[in-house]
C-alpha cells in the first residue's frame, strides 16, 4: 500500500501578520523621523532665538552696563522670535546681565574692573516654563506626548581695555525748581557713580560735579583728580591743586562726602540755564583736562527744560547752551544727556520734558538717555564711564 506524501501546510495569514508588523515598524520609524524633524527644528529655532536675544542684550551694553535697557532688549527680541510658531517668553531668572569673569567663566555683577560686559539668555520649552513643552505627534502612540528643550546663549562686548586710559567724568546736574522731585535720586546716583569709579581709580582719573539753575548752585563746585594713589582736589576759580584729601581708593575724600550732604540739603529752585554749568565744565576741561590721553565725558542730568521768565530769555538760554556744548565738543569731550522725569515726553509747553533738546546736545559719540525711573539712573550713569567699546559677539 502506498503512503501519500503530505504537502506543505497552508500559510495563509502569515504574510498578513508579517506585513502588519512591518507596517508598525515602518510607521514607528516614520513617526520617529517626523517627530525628530520637529524636535530638530524646535531646537534650532530656540537656539536662534536666544542667540538673537543675547546679541541684542550685548548690543545694549555697548555704551556701558545699562542692565535695565539690556534686559528689555533681550525680552523684546526673544518675543519677536518664534519657536514652532509661538513667541519665546523669558522668565526673569532666564536673563543674566553683568561682567564676564574669565577665571570662573561666569557672569558676575558689573564692575569697571572687568573688560567685558555680557548678556546670557536661557530659552526654555519645558513643562515648568511659560512656553510649555515641545509637543510630539506620532510618538504619542508610544506614550510620549512632549519633550523638554533648553538652549543657552552668551554674548559679550568689550567695554574697556587694559591698561585703560584715565577717565575725566563731569556730571552737570540740573538743580532748578522743576527738578525738585528727582533731585535726591539724582544726587545719590551721581555719587554712586563716583564711588564706582573710585573703586578702580588709577592715576589721571578725574571726577567733577557742578549743579545749576539759572546760575551755578552751591558755593563749592569741585573737581577731584586721582594722583599717586590718592584723590587731590582741584577747585574753581583758582584751579589750585590741594593735597592731603585722600589716602586710598577705598573711599572718596571726606570733603566730597560733605559736598554730597550739602547737595542733598539744598532745595532746587529757580529757572533753568544749563549754559552756565557747561561754561564751568569748559573752563575746567580747558584748564585741567588732558584730552590727549584721557577719555573725557560730560553727562547732563536734567528734565530737559532750559527755561526763562520770557520766551526771549528761554530762546537765548537754549542758544547759549548749544554754543557752550559746541565749545566742549571742539575740545574732544564726549557729551551724554539723561532726561529724568515722570512727565510725558514732548516739547516743553505741551506738558512734557524736552527730550529732543537734550538729544540735540549729544556730541562726539555720546548717547541720549531718557527714563522716568530714578532707579535706572545709576545704570545709565555707569554707561558714561565706558572707556572703549567693541561690537557684540556670541561667546562659545
Amino acid at each position: 500500500m502506498c503512503r501519500l506524501r503530505r504537502g506543505p501546510r497552508p500559510r495563509r495569514g502569515n504574510i498578513t501578520i508579517l506585513a502588519a508588523l512591518a507596517l508598525v515598524v515602518v510607521l514607528g520609524m516614520a513617526a520617529a523621523s517626523i517627530d525628530y524633524a520637529v524636535l530638530a527644528m524646535a531646537r534650532q529655532q530656540l537656539q536662534d532665538a536666544v542667540d538673537a536675544a543675547a546679541l541684542a542684550g550685548a548690543g545694549a551694553l555697548q555704551y556701558g552696563i545699562d542692565q535695565v535697557g539690556a534686559r528689555q532688549a533681550i525680552t523684546d527680541t526673544a518675543a519677536q522670535n518664534r519657536v514652532l510658531g509661538a513667541p519665546l517668553t523669558l522668565a526673569t531668572g532666564d536673563i543674566q546681565v553683568g561682567a564676564w569673569d574669565e577665571a570662573t567663566r561666569s557672569v558676575v555683577p558689573w564692575s569697571p574692573a572687568f573688560t567685558k560686559a555680557v548678556a546670557r539668555v536661557t530659552g526654555r520649552r519645558t513643562l515648568d516654563s511659560a512656553n510649555g513643552q515641545v509637543p510630539l505627534f506620532f510618538s504619542r502612540i508610544f506614550g510620549l506626548n512632549a519633550v523638554n528643550l533648553t538652549a543657552t546663549a552668551t554674548a559679550g562686548v568689550i567695554v574697556s581695555t587694559h591698561p585703560r586710559r584715565p577717565v575725566e567724568i563731569c556730571v552737570v546736574q540740573d538743580g532748578s525748581g522743576s527738578f525738585e522731585e528727582e533731585w535726591a535720586d539724582a544726587i545719590n546716583a551721581d555719587w554712586a557713580l563716583f564711588n564706582l569709579v573710585n573703586s578702580v581709580a588709577m592715576d589721571g582719573d578725574r571726577l567733577s560735579f557742578v549743579a545749576f539753575s539759572d546760575q551755578l548752585l552751591l558755593s563749592s563746585q569741585y573737581s577731584w583728580a586721582y594722583q599717586n594713589g590718592r584723590w587731590v582736589k582741584v577747585y574753581k576759580p583758582l584751579y589750585k591743586s590741594m593735597t592731603g584729601f585722600g589716602t586710598s581708593r577705598t573711599s572718596l575724600p571726606s570733603e566730597w562726602t560733605t559736598h554730597k550732604t550739602l547737595c542733598l540739603n539744598t532745595t532746587p529752585n529757580g529757572y533753568t540755564d544749563p549754559s552756565v554749568a557747561f561754561e564751568w565744565a569748559r573752563n575746567d576741561y580747558a584748564t585741567n583736562g588732558d584730552s590727549t590721553n584721557h577719555q573725557q565725558s560730560i553727562v547732563l542730568v536734567s528734565d530737559g527744560m532750559p527755561f526763562g521768565s520770557t520766551q526771549t530769555i528761554t530762546n537765548q538760554r537754549r542758544a547759549n547752551t548749544v554754543a557752550k556744548v559746541n565749545q566742549l565738543a571742539a575740545l574732544g569731550v564726549r557729551i551724554h544727556t539723561v532726561t529724568l522725569t515722570a512727565e510725558d515726553y514732548g516739547t516743553y509747553g505741551s506738558g512734557g520734558a524736552d527730550f529732543e533738546f537734550n538729544e540735540s546736545l549729544v556730541r562726539n559719540g555720546g548717547v541720549a538717555f531718557r527714563t522716568a525711573d530714578p532707579n535706572r539712573l545709576l545704570q545709565v550713569l555707569i554707561a558714561v564711564g565706558t572707556i572703549e567699546v567693541g561690537s557684540p559677539n556670541l561667546m562659545q
